[in-house]
């Protein structure tokens, strides 16, 4: 059964944001499994297991998040390092920006979304992972496209476009360029920091002016480090890392219309654990 493993963490993960959680999930429904002595489908079995813990588990996290400092962002799924697309077409439900909206439903409404529209489930097969009916189901669905309908990420330009455009964005970073920088940016963008106290901003920058400001002085704080090219959810991002490969930060972009419209950062070492090099790594 071990072969439904990366299914049931790339459930897990997208349900609650975290790696270790996510893992914490699936071991438990694996273990609850070999206590079952009639189980006609271990799959079925263990989908459902994963999606009922980890909707409680998300109503115990989200009492913690209103603890936290600062923003709140999920642990960055970083394409080069981890694998949980599972196929091309569910990258983008990996993404930071489409999680952060993703936090707007209700667990029970995530579980129905994710599971419905990314992984295919039908509302009968919904029903039995929820324990609902159907139509109880295809109703939280409903409700579920409609609370994200209108903050749903946008990619319009190629992954070749996107790409470059983060190139010229930090070319005219680190050359300090203020009005290149900000015509790269939306007149509305915004950048969402994630330090948990450790680091980062308290609260959201707003406004391509400010954010460009904030984009150079944290450049010229990269100095002494390394920035690479990476991918979160098929959406570019950077790396930021020392000399020896540990992770500091990772910048994830929304672009849409050739413009950044806005970056999550996310700086909180507790979330950059799963992107460190091992022990005796050497570069």
């Amino acid at each position: 059964m071990e072969e439904l493993r990366p299914l049931l963490l790339s459930i897990a993960y997208r349900m609650l944001g975290t790696f270790g959680d996510a893992e914490d999930v699936v071991q438990e429904a694996y273990l609850r499994l070999h206590r079952e002595r009639d189980v006609t489908s271990p799959k079925a079995f263990l989908t459902t297991v994963t999606t009922r813990l980890a909707i409680d588990q998300l109503r115990s996290a989200r009492r913690q998040r209103e603890q936290y400092f600062g923003p709140w962002l999920p642990e960055p799924a970083v394409d080069e390092y981890v694998d949980l697309a599972d196929r091309a077409a569910l990258s983008d439900s990996l993404s930071t920006a489409f999680l952060v909206v993703l936090e707007r439903l209700t667990p029970d409404q995530r579980a129905v979304f994710l599971l419905g529209d990314v992984f295919g489930y039908s509302y009968e097969e919904l029903a039995g992972f929820l324990g609902k009916s159907p139509a109880n189901c295809r109703q939280l669905a409903v409700r579920a496209r409609r609370r994200i309908a209108d903050n749903r990420p946008r990619y319009d330009p190629s992954p070749q476009e996107r790409d470059e455009l983060v190139r010229r964005f930090v070319a005219a970073a680190q050359n300090g360029e203020l009005a290149g920088l900000v015509a790269l940016l939306t007149p509305d963008v915004t950048f969402t920091g994630d330090g948990g106290g450790k680091g980062g901003f308290p609260r959201p920058v707003h406004g391509a002016d400010n954010v460009a400001r904030l984009i150079i002085g944290a450049f010229a704080k990269f100095q002494h480090l390394a920035t690479e090219p990476v991918h979160v959810g098929g959406q570019p991002a950077l790396r930021v890392h020392t000399p020896t490969g540990h992770t500091v930060a990772i910048w994830s972009f929304t672009i849409a219309e050739a413009q950044v419209t806005a970056i999550h950062g996310v700086v909180n070492p507790d979330k950059l654990t799963h992107l460190q090099p091992p022990p005796n790594h050497r570069p």
